[in-house]
């Protein structure tokens, strides 16, 4: 075969998408990609959580909160609007069980992690990212203050806001998101002071 997506390692997986995404393997490059990464995403994060990481902000829990988040917006390019990555996490239970009993052992605890964090994101995935296209109308950049104020406001992602940028063309004010950033800390250090 040309790619390892299409070995049967992955096959299943990508049928699964296929299914819940109501679209074509093969047909366009762009959806395939949306379909590998939501695919691999979801195996990578079965993986993850079965050697003990949980989602998080720091280290590997942070690299595995990515991994989901990236699957879950890949999701939606494709039309998937309800929770899926459960179901694909099953088939790669199914399927390498067998030869990582550990997938087997912590099935409850790999789906239940999955279902919570697809959940939590997808509510400020679906408020952040209706403020984000609206904002992206006829720009050809975007302003730090707004990428700030999405990623404090709903939740959603500065990595998510410049990958969606990126794709588009659109240039990020980072330099303008840091000095929100810092302005923030800023206050919350003159907050934090005790009056004597």
């Amino acid at each position: 075969v040309n790619t390892i997506y299409e070995t049967d390692l992955f096959t299943p997986l990508i049928k699964k998408v296929e299914s819940l995404s109501d679209t074509k393997y093969g047909a366009h490059i762009e959806t395939d990609y949306a379909v590998r990464a939501v695919a691999e995403h979801a195996r990578s994060a079965t993986f993850l959580i079965a050697d003990g990481v949980v989602p998080g902000n720091e280290g590997r829990g942070y690299v595995l909160r990515r991994l989901i988040r990236r699957a879950i917006r890949h999701a939606r390019r494709l039309g998937i609007a309800n929770e899926c990555l459960g179901g694909i996490a099953e088939i790669t239970i199914r399927d390498m069980g067998s030869i990582y009993p550990e997938l087997r052992n912590h099935r409850e605890f790999i789906i239940t992690t999955i279902q919570l964090e697809e959940k939590r994101f997808n509510q400020a995935f679906t408020s952040g990212y209706a403020v984000l296209e609206d904002a992206l109308q006829g720009k050809n950049k975007l302003e730090g203050e707004l990428v700030f104020r999405l990623w404090d406001t709903y939740g959603f992602p500065v990595e998510m806001t410049q990958e969606i940028c990126k794709e588009r063309g659109i240039e990020v004010d980072f330099e303008g998101f840091q000095s929100e950033m810092e302005s923030q800390r800023q206050r919350a250090r003159v907050s934090g002071k005790f009056t004597e």
